[in-house]
């Protein structure tokens, strides 16, 4: 019986789809389409099996579209790609080795020298996470380093997985990421999610570009304002994601990136020095001890100029 409805409905469905020039016969047929679906949808309730059942396909001028036995529909060549997709992460050597629910899962000491990483294929796409400001980047702050992007966002934004990829974890992280969404993407980077109000995904799910992930909000910094906290990072070192994507444009800057050892957060860091003022020293003082400018030492401190007072305690970056 669920068979021979479901049949029919695709052959409804059919005449719809290919009557579209006839104004009048469409009104009629979406309306007899409509009844028949409301109708007949409760003998899909007794129906045991729980699979989605593809009952028949329509070919159209566009491309090819798969009917199911819910009444729901797909492109083809979507279907294709998600089966393509999934027999790959389950064969993977990227979905397997070092996988798992953790929130760093490499023990990798030293990032590579050198990695290019390429993001698309003809058949992928991209998806902004969240398209707000910029609240804090990558970079040295309050005197640790800022492994990714703050963005701007009111509570209960819906929050989009970047890339295709495998969730490894989703779950409250009780390091300071509140609720945390990590997807590991085909081409071996991960994307972190984090402060979200609400989880959507469960770990190990398969998830497509543009997949609401969660909710924003601020879980793990409650003395903070809504926002997202964004990473990506390869092999869990972290880089700045606007070497990725522009935000404020919504746009992604090219199909791959030749990632370099000095790109990465643990070499940022370790590269920078800082000198903490004693009593007597000056910026010329400085530009000597550490072999540098007076100029040069002003162009990585934004906060001080040439007449700025330099005063016993004072944090100052030389290099």
């Amino acid at each position: 019986m669920i068979n021979f409805f479901s049949y029919t409905y695709a052959s409804f469905v059919k005449i719809l789809l290919f009557n579209t020039h006839m104004k009048s016969n469409k009104s009629i047929l979406k309306l007899f389409c409509f009844s028949f679906c409301c109708c007949f949808s409760n003998f899909n309730s007794f129906s045991q099996n729980k699979l989605k059942l593809a009952v028949d396909t329509i070919t159209t001028s566009n491309d090819n579209i798969i009917l199911y036995d819910d009444k729901s529909w797909e492109y083809l060549p979507v279907v294709k790609r998600k089966n393509y997709l999934k027999a790959f992460a389950d064969t993977s050597s990227i979905f397997t080795k070092n996988w798992k629910n953790s929130t760093f899962a490499y023990k990798d000491k030293f990032p590579p020298d050198s990695v290019l990483i390429t993001y698309l294929d003809d058949q992928d796409k991209y998806v902004i996470p969240v398209i707000d400001r910029i609240n804090s980047g990558f970079k040295l702050r309050n005197g640790t380093f800022h492994k990714g992007l703050d963005i701007h966002l009111t509570r209960t934004t819906p929050v989009k997985a970047a890339f295709n990829g495998k969730v490894r974890y989703a779950r409250f992280n009780t390091g300071g990421y509140g609720n945390l969404v990590i997807i590991r993407h085909f081409n071996g980077l991960e994307t972190y999610y984090a402060h979200l109000s609400r989880l959507d995904v469960k770990e190990d799910q398969l998830v497509q570009a543009g997949k609401v992930i969660g909710l924003g909000g601020n879980t793990g910094v409650k003395w903070s304002g809504p926002h997202l906290h964004f990473e990506v990072r390869y092999h869990d070192f972290a880089f700045d994601p606007e070497k990725i994507f522009s935000i404020k444009d919504s746009v992604l800057l090219g199909d791959k990136i030749l990632l370099k050892k000095a790109d990465f957060h643990s070499v940022i860091a370790a590269s920078r020095k800082y000198h903490r003022i004693k009593s007597g020293e000056t910026l010329s003082y400085l530009a000597v001890r550490y072999n540098t400018t007076v100029s040069k030492i002003l162009k990585i401190n934004p906060k001080l100029n040439i007449n700025s007072i330099i005063g016993i305690g004072m944090k100052i970056r030389v290099r």
